[in-house]
């Protein structure tokens, strides 16, 4: 479930940075916010999942950060319905998404949840 959970991040970390450089920065303060965590939160989660598994207040920032990364992705896919017919949006949508998800349960998993946080 790490593994997952940081190669899913990693195209997230990856596709993020190649849709700002073919469509250029956001507009509009929701959608950078989304961005900065599109661009955040992955690589802070890996880094948890990595180094820190034990760290509680990490854990908690890492959790923090994978929830609000999912809510302001669903916000963002439900706002902008219907979305354009480019090649990759679907793609890109489920992992928006899944990444989130998937960093999530990794740090929910037995091994991963701090002793003081049980």
């Amino acid at each position: 479930m790490k593994i997952a959970a940081i190669v899913c991040n990693a195209v997230l970390f990856g596709f993020t940075c190649l849709v700002l450089a073919t469509d250029g920065p956001p507009r509009g303060a929701p959608y950078i916010v989304l961005t900065l965590l599109l661009l955040l939160v992955p690589l802070f989660s890996s880094l948890v999942l990595l180094r820190f598994p034990g760290n509680t207040i990490m854990w908690f920032m890492a959790l923090a950060g994978n929830i609000a990364l999912l809510g302001f992705s669903l916000w963002a896919i439900v706002s902008q319905w219907p979305h354009p017919e480019e090649e990759g949006v679907v793609a890109y949508m489920i992992l928006i998404v899944l990444a989130p998800l998937l960093s999530l349960a990794a740090l929910f998993r037995a091994g991963r949840v701090p002793r003081s946080a049980k």
